[in-house]
């Protein structure tokens, strides 16, 4: 459990730096495009259970979706123009070390961004910036 803890916080960390790194990163003059219609997907293998989402918002700011217990989540929305990163990270625990966890970002129907974590502890984080 420690173990999970651990990830957790790192992957909490990870999505908020991002989104603090990116609004920094440039000048607000530059807007990347938009409105985006982005969804968010997390799967989980059948033997494990999502706890924990963290997604960037319409304005980017890192929002927090808890006490998850499926093994699927998504979300849509609309992103401003303006936003300097797309972000999601999930975590999830399973029976076993052979589980997986996949995160999406898909803008506009498209796959831009996907990573896959593996394990009894799971996490796993995917970062899309506009315009690269």
């Amino acid at each position: 459990m420690k173990k999970f803890k651990k990830l957790l916080a790192l992957s909490f960390c990870l999505v908020a730096l991002t989104a603090l790194i990116s609004s920094c990163s440039k000048d607000d003059d530059n807007n990347n495009g938009g409105p985006y219609e982005v969804e968010y997907k997390v799967t989980a293998s059948s033997n494990a259970t999502i706890s924990t989402v963290v997604y960037g918002n319409a304005q980017g700011d890192p929002t927090s979706v808890t006490s998850l217990s499926g093994d699927t989540w998504s979300k849509k929305l609309t992103v401003n123009a303006g936003v300097q990163s797309i972000s999601i990270g999930a975590n999830a625990t399973a029976t076993d070390a052979n589980a997986t966890l996949k995160v999406e970002i898909i803008i506009n129907g498209k796959v831009v961004k996907e990573n896959t974590g593996s394990g009894q502890y799971l996490t796993a984080t995917a970062v899309y910036i506009p315009g690269t």
